[in-house]
């Protein structure tokens, strides 16, 4: 019995000091090389993807006052009584977006109805960005009229993305091309729960003074992004939170996204941009084809083609005649 008993015990004390070594290492924060590499495979697994988007968006209305009302690229100026009068009042409006990702190639589609400048009215947007790795193009309608403008460039149009933040993180991690990567951010000691997950904080300090701060899930979550925040001087900051639905054998999906940016003026934080983002549809094992991102030369489509030269002179320029 002795034997038996000596050994029951010494299981006992195995199974006891383990316990605590287990337990450590899941409250351990996660190393930047770890993130990066399960990122690397969420992006691997959803290399080529179509998605779906709906933005319900709230922005101040001061760059929209500040704006010449005949479009002209010129910043009117403002008393400091109009600048805070505008600041604190919202314009609402929702946009679409339909994108065709396989990094490094992109076709992103951006409709709606958005104010024009001077809130004089709403307009009709519709704009469509392609790359396929060689060429770049843009397609929009003015007054009626389809234009189509092409280069030779393999530098994905950002433009289109600059509303898309959250995608870029939450789908895109990592991703040198069209994703944000950890360069200069550093792993801080805690970890902290985002939505009763216990996450990895990450800090990066700019140059101008301010900081941005990123929370990652643990590594069964695949290390998804589950807030993000930026500040500025301590004149602006903003703040983007990620909603996920897990599913079986396809981990945790995006659901929806917010963001909400604040500039500080007067004693007080003034919401200059809000927005949320839903997710309509993700397929994540699409079929794409380099045809997806061709942009179509219909009838009447006035191009510009960077690529080729007049023998006039200048760019080639044409109305399609098909």
């Amino acid at each position: 019995m002795l034997p038996r008993l000596r050994n029951s015990i010494l299981a006992i004390l195995l199974l006891g000091s383990g316990l605590p070594v287990t337990q450590a290492a899941e409250n351990q924060p996660l190393t930047t090389e770890v993130i990066n590499q399960t990122w690397k495979a969420r992006r691997e697994r959803l290399q080529a993807m179509r998605i779906e988007l709906s933005l319900d968006v709230t922005r101040s209305k001061l760059p929209y006052m500040k704006s010449a009302a005949d479009g002209v690229d010129e910043v009117l100026p403002l008393t400091e009584e109009e600048t805070l009068h505008y600041l604190n009042q919202t314009v609402n409006f929702k946009t679409h977006y339909s994108l065709i990702l396989d990094s490094p190639r992109i076709r992103c589609r951006q409709w709606g109805r958005v104010p024009t400048p001077q809130l004089e009215q709403m307009q009709d947007l519709d704009m469509t960005w392609s790359v396929d790795g060689n060429t770049a193009a843009i397609a929009y309608k003015y007054e009626g009229i389809r234009h189509l403008t092409i280069s030779k460039s393999s530098v994905p149009p950002m433009l289109p993305l600059f509303g898309l933040n959250p995608l870029r993180w939450s789908l895109l991690a990592g991703d040198p091309v069209y994703g944000f990567t950890l360069d200069q951010y550093k792993v801080c000691p805690q970890l902290e729960q985002v939505q009763g997950i216990a996450c990895t904080v990450l800090e990066k300090s700019e140059v101008y003074g301010g900081l941005k701060r990123l929370w990652v899930a643990p590594t069964e979550r695949e290390c998804v992004v589950m807030k993000y925040t930026g500040e500025q001087s301590d004149q602006y900051h903003s703040q983007h939170d990620f909603y996920y639905v897990d599913l079986p054998n396809e981990g945790p999906k995006p659901k929806f996204w917010t963001t909400k940016s604040y500039q500080h003026k007067s004693n007080q934080d003034i919401l200059t941009f809000g927005c949320r983002i839903n997710v309509d549809t993700l397929d994540s094992q699409a079929t794409v084809t380099p045809a997806d991102f061709q942009l179509e030369l219909t009838k009447g489509t006035h191009v510009t083609d960077t690529r080729k030269r007049n023998p006039q002179g200048g760019e080639l320029i044409y109305d399609v005649k098909l």
